[in-house]
């Protein structure tokens, strides 16, 4: 089956991660696409709610302790034909430490979800299950807000996943050293990443094109949400620049969702926004990101230098 898996992520609590997912999901099963949502904020569950369903089991807890056999077994129906989720745990504590073992087996199991297409919704921050979860993904979306400490924290949390990513690549090199010298220059030193590269070509080209190479293969898109005017929407693009040219990854800028009093009212009220209102600005926009995350050529031919974590 050609599966297509998205993770939903940042490094901001409150930009609208789950909100973004849960719509996403409710869209692409209105086109008759087979879907699976699965919550992965290890720390405050909530995509459930979003979607006006209630908390049950089986959920991801019971298929990590091992109550159910299979992350299939934990996919459970929601009221939308076509539309399935793995509801986060109550044992926030439990998930939040999974142990690297249990993170490799969850990652398979996702890869074998019975769905053409899989949506992760994942918690704030940069611990390494995050940006593993992320790094899985083709691709990472990453919600900001136009506020000044939600634009530093996803700036934040991509360079934390271009460490991620190098840092794998070094260890499956065997290249320990070099893993010390990235951290000693651009974490303690503050050295960019084109300074970084351009010293590591000039000593080295033949780990510096391998680790150039997987950082390209890194293509995450950003979704702007709240956006009150056009300034809002440009800042979301200058946000995708920035990162394209002192992060060196080829970011996409997904576009904007408008800011609508009406979320709030719908979250309160148990009702999917994008359902209940699907002629709004916002619901549009929502509308507009899925068609094209479902149907672009751009996402569905990974590189070569792809970042996938081993199955052992």
């Amino acid at each position: 089956m050609d599966k297509r898996i998205w993770a939903v992520g940042g490094g901001k609590g409150g930009t609208g991660k789950s909100f973004v997912a849960a719509s996403l999901g409710l869209h692409l099963a209105s086109l008759d696409r087979d879907i699976v949502l699965v919550d992965l904020d290890l720390g405050a569950p909530n995509l459930h709610t979003l979607l006006g369903v209630k908390s049950s089991h089986p959920d991801l807890g019971d298929f990590l302790t091992g109550r159910v056999a299979s992350l299939e077994e934990a996919a459970s129906p929601t009221p939308w034909g076509g539309l399935r989720i793995v509801r986060g745990t109550e044992n926030i504590l439990f998930v939040a430490n999974m142990n690297h073992y249990r993170k490799l087996r969850l990652l398979r199991q996702i890869r074998q979800l019975r769905a053409r297409n899989v949506i992760l919704d994942l918690g704030t921050g940069s611990a390494y299950n995050t940006l593993d979860f992320f790094l899985s993904a083709n691709p990472g979306v990453v919600v900001i807000t136009p506020e000044p400490t939600a634009i530093e924290n996803a700036y934040l949390f991509l360079k934390s996943c271009i460490m991620r990513v190098l840092k794998l690549y070094m260890d499956h090199y065997k290249i320990p050293d070099l893993h010390r010298k990235m951290l000693d220059q651009i974490e303690k030193n503050s050295q960019s990443l084109y300074a970084f590269f351009r010293s590591l070509i000039d000593s080295d080209r033949s780990y510096g094109t391998i680790l150039y190479r997987a950082l390209r293969g890194f293509r995450p898109c950003l979704v702007m949400n709240r956006c009150r005017d056009e300034r809002d929407v440009l800042l979301g693009r200058s946000v995708a620049d920035v990162a394209r040219r002192y992060l060196l990854i080829d970011m996409k800028y997904l576009g904007s969702v408008p800011n609508d009093d009406q979320v709030q009212a719908s979250l309160r009220g148990l009702r999917p926004f994008v359902l209940e209102h699907r002629d709004s600005a916002a619901a549009r926009a929502i509308r507009q990101m899925s068609e094209e995350l479902a149907y672009s050529i751009e996402f569905t031919q990974r590189t070569p230098a792809e970042i996938r974590l081993p199955d052992t």
